[in-house]
């Protein structure tokens, strides 16, 4: 699933990492704006929940209409996203929603592949000093690809 040349998601990912800053919509009940996935359904035939995330203010906040119109801007700390969010999303077999357009048009991508695809760029841009938890979320993703590959996880 993850995005071949997408560069709309390359540029979501890098903009992350430099700004630190992820914009969710929530509703009066903390619940992240979410839709139906196009491309996943569940083990009941049910398509998957897709939460949707913004690199920026602006594009977020055009996504606040329809059923979403009474949603509010949020800014997440990256980290803050990365561990709870993220990690939270993975273990509820949940989709993000990257940059969505305000037709819901984007990527579908599993939590865990956008946590790594950010902990390498967060690595390729020497950034590691800003993320206290870098450490932890690393080896949440190691332990991941292990348990993928078939692999004991060893504590």
């Amino acid at each position: 699933m993850k995005p071949e040349n997408d560069m709309r998601y390359t540029e979501f990912v890098r903009t992350l990492v430099q700004t630190r800053l992820v914009y969710t919509l929530q509703d009066s009940e903390s619940f992240f704006a979410e839709c139906p996935s196009e491309a996943y359904d569940d083990e009941f035939g049910e398509p998957v929940p897709v939460y949707c995330v913004w690199d920026n203010a602006a594009d977020a906040q055009a996504c606040c209409k329809e059923e979403w119109a009474d949603y509010r801007l949020e800014e997440w700390p990256l980290e803050d996203f990365m561990t709870e969010v993220l990690i939270e999303s993975d273990q509820v077999a949940a989709l993000m929603g990257v940059a969505f357009d305000e037709n819901l048009f984007g990527t579908e991508i599993e939590p865990i592949e956008l946590l790594a695809d950010l902990l390498d760029e967060i690595r390729h841009q020497n950034a590691e000093h800003f993320y206290p938890r870098f450490r932890e979320l690393q080896d949440y993703r190691l332990e991941w690809e292990l348990m993928m590959q078939g692999g004991n996880i060893v504590h």
